[in-house]
């Protein structure tokens, strides 16, 4: 639940006299009793019932009351508290000067969100930051925007989040931080632009939206060099994202992932999906667009082929099928063994070519099939659960292999190129015509 004002006031207070009282114990403000283990008086009582000296008090009440900023951070910092401590109390320092404003706006709600029956709610695509006036909120923003800027001038930038540690290593901390600010100020521009469309589209909105999107990639771009241009596409750009999902159930080496990616970024630059996305919804043909972006895809499949070897490339198909990426997802979840995930794929594997053998069989009748199959889930099925226990293993097959459970139906198995299973049902009365 959000802490209301007087409690974070509360909750700063005790953090700043607890902070004194600890160095003020070091530096001989605060004394104890010995006999008692009660500091000695005269004394001033702080938060949870420690006391401090009438100098540390004094210095205290000194500190908390200042205005100026620059020497309140030095003061903090001579008493020897961690600098996080020091940010925290500068700030709710800062952000007290506006107080008293925004609980004007946020006392001063639009009559019309004030009358408005609850029964209605809000319109959609509203929040309920959305009863303040356009005015108000921009101020709101100006505010938050002033406390920041202060607080950038007296401690400079703040270390960049965990997110864009991991997805920006190449980068320096201030560049960091620089890219978190274009991040965050782009995507509240957006946010505030849905929202004032309140969920009705015109024919502008989404041109409007693309040039947000274009604007914030020019400047993304204009705060790096060349070579992190590269390292940034090689990690987050759409074509990176999308090969990491495929690559997911394949153990590769950097190598191996620039060179595909190399090829999957010069497709898109000749096809790009998003061109493709783009006609598609406004209601274009095209089937030759996708057709000729297919080709290159294969093109690209007998690339990397050559590169890898039969072995590894059929490793890499593996990994980019679902029922295999189910299994290492169920294996992470579950702490399943490697074991248990090559002794269940290997079943998967040996049920899918027994199946197609028996479908390809033109001695056995219908019937005889579906007996055939029947036989073989049901052995394939006992495997699976002897490897995964019994309440994963039916999860695992109720969610991937959907051919397993449909395997005693009858019908026509097929095996593609990449390696998918699927079972064609035979229509009513088809299978028995065919048994006679």
């Amino acid at each position: 639940m959000p802490m209301n004002k007087s409690a974070k006031s509360v909750l700063i207070l005790s953090i700043v006299v607890n902070a004194i009282l600890f160095v003020g114990l070091a530096a001989g403000y605060v004394s104890i009793n010995k006999s008692s283990g009660k500091v000695a008086k005269p004394a001033v009582v702080g938060s949870g019932g420690s006391t401090l000296s009438p100098e540390a008090a004094k210095q205290t009440l000194s500190l908390l009351t200042m205005d100026d900023m620059v020497a309140l951070r030095d003061g903090l910092r001579a008493l020897g508290l961690p600098e996080d401590e020091v940010r925290r109390i500068v700030e709710w320092r800062i952000s007290k000067r506006y107080a008293a404003r925004r609980n004007e706006i946020g006392n001063a709600k639009p009559k019309a969100a004030q009358e408005r029956p609850y029964w209605q709610g809000a319109q959609r695509g509203m929040s309920r930051s959305d009863d303040y006036t356009p005015e108000q909120k921009k101020e709101l923003r100006e505010i938050g925007d002033e406390v920041q800027n202060e607080m950038r001038q007296l401690f400079g930038r703040e270390d960049a989040s965990i997110y864009t540690a991991i997805h920006y290593p190449f980068l320096s901390p201030e560049k960091m931080a620089r890219l978190e600010e274009v991040e965050r100020d782009y995507r509240d521009l957006r946010e505030r632009t849905v929202k004032e469309m309140a969920g009705f589209r015109m024919p502008g909105d989404e041109a409007a939206l693309k040039l947000i999107d274009d604007e914030k990639k020019r400047d993304r771009l204009a705060l790096l060099t060349p070579e992190e241009r590269e390292a940034d596409a090689l990690r987050n750009s759409e074509t990176a994202r999308d090969l990491q999902r495929t690559l997911r159930g394949f153990i590769t080496t950097e190598e191996e992932y620039k060179a595909i990616f190399a090829l999957q970024s010069a497709l898109e630059e000749k096809y790009p999906e998003e061109v493709g996305r783009t006609a598609r919804s406004g209601g274009a043909d095209t089937s030759e667009y996708d057709r000729a972006r297919a080709e290159e895809q294969k093109k690209i499949e007998v690339q990397i082929k050559e590169m890898l070897g039969e072995e590894r490339y059929a490793d890499y198909l593996r990994g980019q099928r679902r029922d295999y990426q189910a299994l290492l997802a169920a294996a992470e979840r579950f702490d399943l063994s490697a074991e248990a995930v090559v002794q269940t794929y290997q079943v998967r594997d040996d049920t899918a070519r027994e199946a197609k053998r028996i479908s390809d069989d033109k001695s056995l009748s219908a019937e005889q099939k579906r007996e055939a199959y029947a036989a073989l889930a049901e052995q394939a099925t006992a495997q699976i659960k002897a490897s995964l226990g019994d309440e994963v293993g039916d999860a695992y097959i109720n969610n991937a292999l959907v051919w397993l459970k449909n395997l005693p139906k009858g019908g026509n198995v097929s095996i593609s190129e990449r390696g998918d299973v699927s079972v064609s049902q035979p229509r009513a009365g088809k299978g028995k015509a065919k048994g006679k």
